[in-house]
């Protein structure tokens, strides 16, 4: 059997030697062991071949008996041990990744089109998850469940871009208003022109500021541009507050989020053409207006100034107290009204959570791989050369016990990366469903997450394994 080509000729094979027999089908551990034979043979093909048979399998568990009559078991974990570190061990780092990488996509059609979507965030502190975006999706209205202000989410690719960087005159003026508190957005150091085409064919004009010359956003890149509701637009048909954040014009651009490059960057008021932003328009006449003022009702009464000063204090500060305290809290949504979206955002949340930890555990798994194998290497070339000698013999145990650690390691992570992908796809499918998650089902979701914090525990372990890589290091420096 080990001489098959392919997983078609091992089934074969392997039912001429099952004839008579009731079960012709392999079993998990006949799978493991044919790996892990097939792989010390040097049968990349056939290991390679099998596994993907497996994960075909996995994928045809929910078709009925009939269609679903493969001699394979489903492809688990310790399957997928087994042929990244057999991979590894033959210095075929490659391959070794791809596995690694399809782990997130095990069980799914190889030419799935259809993802997920792109989480956009909310444009306001904590910048928790706002709602997910997939690829046929152009306009939507959500509501942030963190601070119940309502957000236009415009999604589509860039049609057209252009950028003007500004100059900074370092107005001395501007710094001291920002001091203050008269001035609290950032200035423009750049000015960005966007048509973005949605799915349905609509297009719109964005022109955007932001506060590094940095470019949001390449010609036919997709993005989602998180704007405040336009006037007239909010789910609860409101007429004399709108839910939008306070300080936000209608249709104002707050934040774009790259779905290519991941980047989400924040967008400030762009300055009128031909003008440079500075302090608001009103602040100069107002102070004209003042010293005029204070200088005429100085020659009526020298009090009077005092008495101006005060009132048009106490009217700046009602007006401060009122945008800043109660306006802000008139305009929020009402609890009841973001229930649904409040379990979803969380839910979102830790999907962003794991999404990190399952990109920053993957990354280390690929490191484990080419240390693997480089450690691989470097057995078969002190063997090559006979490594009979004492140096070369102790040389040889200690890369194999350097090898052995990694290879632990790795294993480790490989099961933490599939416990990763499985609570993803539990989130994915919760979210995706579009109804308010059953209290059944979100307790199961954190059952997962407790187990996922038990494999968590054990990278004090790796970080004391880690040694093993710089034992590499010390060999290839060692005397002869």
């Amino acid at each position: 059997m080990l001489n098959a080509s392919t997983a078609a000729e091992a089934a074969d094979i392997h039912a001429e030697q099952c004839v008579g027999q009731q079960h012709r089908s392999f079993t998990a551990a006949d799978c493991e062991v044919l790996l892990r034979n097939s792989l010390a043979a040097g049968n990349v093909e056939l290991a390679i071949s099998v596994y993907q048979q497996m994960c075909s399998t996995l994928r045809a568990q929910g078709e009925p008996r009939e269609l679903c009559c493969s001699v394979w078991p489903s492809a688990t974990v310790q399957h997928t041990q087994a042929l990244v570190v057999g991979l590894c061990r033959l210095l075929r780092v490659s391959e070794a990744l791809s596995v690694i990488s399809s782990i997130k996509s095990q069980g799914l059609p190889a030419t799935d089109e259809v993802t997920f979507g792109h989480v956009v965030n909310s444009p306001l502190p904590p910048q928790q998850p706002l709602a997910v975006v997939q690829a046929q999706e152009g306009c939507k209205l959500v509501l942030d469940s963190n601070s119940r202000y309502e957000f236009e989410l415009f999604s589509g690719t860039v049609t057209s871009c252009s950028s003007q960087a500004l100059q900074s005159t370092g107005n001395l003026l501007q710094s001291a208003a920002r001091a203050i508190g008269i001035l609290r957005r950032q200035p423009a150091a750049a000015v960005h022109e966007l048509v973005v085409s949605a799915p349905d064919g609509s297009s719109r004009t964005f022109r955007v500021g932001t506060a590094t010359a940095d470019v949001p956003a390449q010609l036919g890149e997709r993005v989602t541009v998180v704007c405040a509701p336009g006037k007239g637009k909010n789910r609860l048909r409101r007429i004399l507050f709108s839910t939008s954040a306070p300080g936000t014009q209608p249709s104002e651009p707050l934040m774009l989020s790259n779905h290519k490059t991941g980047v989400e960057l924040q967008l400030v008021r762009a300055p009128l053409p031909g003008r440079e932003a500075g302090l608001p328009s009103w602040l100069l006449p107002a102070a004209v207006v003042l010293a005029g003022g204070d200088a005429a009702s100085g020659l009526i009464n020298p009090s009077l100034p005092l008495l101006i000063l005060g009132s048009l204090a106490a009217i700046g500060g009602s007006a401060v107290a009122s945008n800043t305290l109660l306006l802000p809290q008139l305009k929020q949504a009402p609890p009841s009204a973001v229930k649904v979206e409040s379990i979803r955002q969380q839910l979102l949340a830790q999907y962003a959570k794991l999404g990190d930890k399952n990109k920053e555990t993957m990354q280390a798994a690929g490191e484990d791989v080419r240390t693997l194998a480089r450690l691989s290497a470097l057995r078969l070339k002190m063997q090559t050369i006979g490594g009979s000698g004492a140096g070369y013999q102790a040389r040889l145990d200690r890369v194999a016990a350097a090898a052995a650690g990694i290879e632990e390691r790795l294993s480790k992570r490989l099961k933490l990366l599939d416990g990763y992908t499985r609570v993803i796809n539990m989130i994915e499918i919760e979210v995706e469903m579009n109804l308010q998650v059953p209290q059944a089902e979100y307790e199961s979701i954190g059952v997962e997450l407790e187990k996922l914090s038990e494999l968590e525990t054990v990278r004090q372990e790796w970080q004391m394994q880690a040694e093993a890589q710089d034992e590499v290091e010390r060999l290839l420096r060692a005397p002869l």
